[in-house]
């Protein structure tokens, strides 16, 4: 290992004993404070809500990919090109329904669950969701659909997947668009390389411990969707909280996609430079409070042919927040491109 490793390898050790400690106290008080305030109360049972079946976002499907039993929702004319939605954490199909209602007249749209989460089948280990294993998952899965050509629409850690694929695999890709998302080189570039990122992603450190993220993530009847979902709205909407909670409730269901931050974090990673010439989108979040702006710039240094941009007044989830104007910027890519 060079001098550069070596430093990370220790500064990563410490710093994910650091993170560690302070969330188990706050996971530890959190949750005493939680039983304390429902002393009495019966723990909230988690029913499916009807809007997870509801005709309108599409038919629900089952398609073996590599070797995985990959769960997908599919709207739209067959006969129209191929629109593959790519979530991130924590998330699952659902998070695209409001683009599924946009874009099934004009387009085939499959809205997948990785594998790990939703309905799709939940591999043991954290070797099992490695990049390439995932990039695969996409190749053979729109083989399996019969076609050799789509639009990938991606968010959050489903970009990770997405932008690999599509360096790997363009002869797949007619276009990219990724939202609030980073690629595996930019991201890396930036925690080592920038101190605010770094902090930014401070959870990808303590992700790295056993049990104990599984833990928190579960606290509080699962509060996280609570908060993820209100995007400074204090009404958010109900039902959509309740898909959520309903669907990471089964048990098991937060191991794996804690496995992607495992099996993806290193202490070094090469630099790229990518020259194909397949239309690709980064629209980030004015007020992303988990990614830096500048991941942007680091992109632009990783590819040729690359439209990037700051969608204002909107945060991380902004497909869920703001989908009338995601959808507008989707659109205009789309035709600029004569896709």
């Amino acid at each position: 290992m060079n001098v550069t490793v070596i430093q990370r390898f220790f500064v990563a050790n410490i710093l994910t004993a650091v993170y560690s400690g302070l969330v188990a106290i706050v996971i530890f008080l959190g949750s005493l404070i939680h039983q304390l305030k429902n002393i009495g109360k019966q723990k909230p049972k988690f029913d499916p809500p009807a809007s997870l079946t509801d005709p309108k976002y599409g038919v629900h499907k089952y398609i073996k990919a590599n070797n995985v039993k990959l769960h997908y929702v599919e709207s739209g004319n067959p006969s129209k090109p191929l629109m593959l939605f790519v979530h991130g954490f924590p998330e699952f199909w659902y998070t695209w329904r409001h683009q599924i209602l946009e874009f099934n007249k004009d387009y085939c749209c499959v809205a997948l669950d990785m594998r790990g989460y939703g309905d799709s089948e939940k591999p043991e280990g954290v070797s099992s969701y490695k990049l390439d294993i995932l990039v695969e998952d996409l190749r053979d899965f729109v083989q399996k659909l019969g076609r050799n050509k789509c639009i990938l629409v991606s968010h959050d850690r489903g970009g990770i997947v997405a932008s690999k694929f599509r360096d790997t695999h363009p002869e797949y890709v007619d276009g990219l668009i990724m939202l609030a998302s980073i690629t595996r080189e930019s991201w890396h570039g930036e925690i080592w390389g920038n101190l605010k990122q770094h902090f930014l992603s401070w959870y990808t450190l303590f992700f790295r411990v056993p049990k104990l993220p599984e833990w928190g993530l579960q606290m509080r009847d699962l509060g996280i969707f609570d908060v993820m979902l209100k995007h400074g709205d204090k009404n958010a909407d109900k039902d959509t909280i309740d898909c959520y909670k309903y669907t990471f409730s089964k048990p098991g269901s937060f191991t794996p996609p804690v496995n992607y931050y495992r099996a993806i974090f290193s202490l070094s990673c090469p630099e790229k430079y990518i020259d194909n010439n397949v239309p690709m989108l980064v629209a980030n979040a004015e007020k992303d409070i988990a990614l830096s702006p500048n991941l942007l710039n680091r992109m632009k240094e990783e590819y040729k042919y690359i439209e990037t941009m700051l969608v204002e007044d909107t945060l991380h989830f902004l497909q869920e927040q703001k989908p009338e104007k995601v959808n507008k910027i989707m659109r205009k890519f789309l035709a600029k491109h004569k896709l």
